[in-house]
C-alpha cells in the first residue's frame, strides 16, 4: 500500500513539474514489468523511464504540441536565442505560440545587430499542451503566450557579459533598487507577500553578488526592442528599473504587482 502511495505521489510531482512525466512513469512501470520477467536487472524501471522520457521530450512531444498550436523555443538551432538552462527544455517548460517565437527570434536578431554576439536567454515559458494547465510556480504561463527572459550581467573581474546570468536556475539575481529608488519588493513584503523574493534566497548560495554588475545598456535595449515589437502586448518588470532605464514612455512596460514574484531579475513577456 505504501509503495502504491509513493508511486501516486511521484506521478503527481512529475505531472506538476513536466506535464508529461507522470504518464511516462506509468508507461515505464508497465514496460519494465514486462522486461523484468525476461531480464531482471536492477534499476531497469529508471533506465526505461529516463530513456522514454528523453525520447518523448525531444522527438514525440514537439510535433504533437504543434497540433495544439504551440512550438518549442529553439534549443541549439538558433545561437542568438537560447535557454538559460537546458533543464527548462528537458522539463518541457519552453513551449509558446508560433507568433511569440517569431517575435523573440526577430528581437534576438536585432540584439545581435546592435551587440555582436549577443544572445537572448529564455527561461520558463509554457507547457506543450492544454490551455489553462498551470506552470508552477507562475500564475499566468498557461496559454502559450508568456515567456520569461533573463537580464544581462557583466562579470566584474573580466568585464565580459555573462552567458545567461549568475544564477544556476536563471531566477534570483536581482537588480535591486538603488538609494533613492522606491523599493517596491520591500513594500510588497510588508503587505504580507513574503514569497516574492524567495528566488533570491534560493540562488544566493550559488553566486557572489559583488562579482557581477547589472548590464543596464543591453537590458534596456532588449526591453525597448521587445516593447516596440507589434506582437508583444506587455512586459512586466519592477518599476524602479523602468525609471532607471529611461523607459517611462513605454506603456507596454508595467509593474507585475505584489501577487507575483519580483521582476528585477527577469522580464515577463506576453504575446497579444
Amino acid at each position: 500500500m505504501i509503495k502504491i502511495l509513493l508511486h501516486i505521489c511521484w506521478i503527481a510531482l512529475l505531472t506538476l513539474l513536466t506535464q508529461i512525466g507522470g504518464i511516462v512513469w506509468i508507461l515505464s512501470l508497465v514496460l519494465s514489468g514486462i522486461l523484468k520477467a525476461k531480464c531482471p536487472v536492477r534499476g531497469l524501471t529508471w533506465f526505461v523511464f529516463i530513456s522514454f522520457y528523453l525520447l518523448a521530450t525531444f522527438f514525440i512531444v514537439p510535433p504533437l504540441a504543434r497540433l495544439s498550436g504551440r512550438v518549442p523555443l529553439p534549443v541549439f538551432e538558433n545561437p542568438r536565442l537560447r535557454p538559460e538552462n537546458i533543464w527548462f527544455c528537458i522539463l518541457n517548460r519552453t513551449y509558446v505560440r508560433p507568433g511569440l517565437r517569431q517575435a523573440l527570434e526577430a528581437v534576438a536578431q536585432q540584439m545581435q545587430a546592435r551587440f555582436p554576439g549577443a544572445v537572448v536567454w529564455y527561461m520558463d515559458a509554457n507547457f506543450p499542451f492544454i490551455d489553462g494547465y498551470p506552470l508552477e510556480p507562475h500564475f499566468s504561463h498557461r496559454d502559450g503566450k508568456k515567456v520569461d527572459l533573463s537580464f544581462y550581467w557583466t562579470e566584474n573581474k573580466t568585464s565580459q557579459t555573462v552567458a545567461g546570468n549568475p544564477s544556476p536556475f536563471g531566477y534570483g539575481v536581482f537588480a535591486g533598487p538603488r538609494p533613492g529608488e522606491r523599493d517596491y519588493a520591500k513594500a510588497c513584503e510588508e503587505k504580507g507577500y513574503w514569497y516574492i523574493g524567495l528566488d533570491g534566497d534560493l540562488a544566493a548560495p550559488f553566486f557572489r553578488a559583488e562579482n557581477y554588475t547589472f548590464d543596464a545598456e543591453r537590458t534596456s535595449e532588449l526591453l525597448r526592442r521587445l516593447a516596440a515589437h507589434p506582437a508583444v502586448s506587455r512586459l512586466l518588470i519592477q518599476p524602479h528599473l523602468k525609471t532607471r532605464l529611461g523607459l517611462a514612455a513605454y506603456d507596454k512596460i508595467r509593474f507585475q504587482g505584489c501577487k507575483a514574484a519580483r521582476h528585477d531579475d527577469h522580464v515577463h513577456v506576453e504575446l497579444r
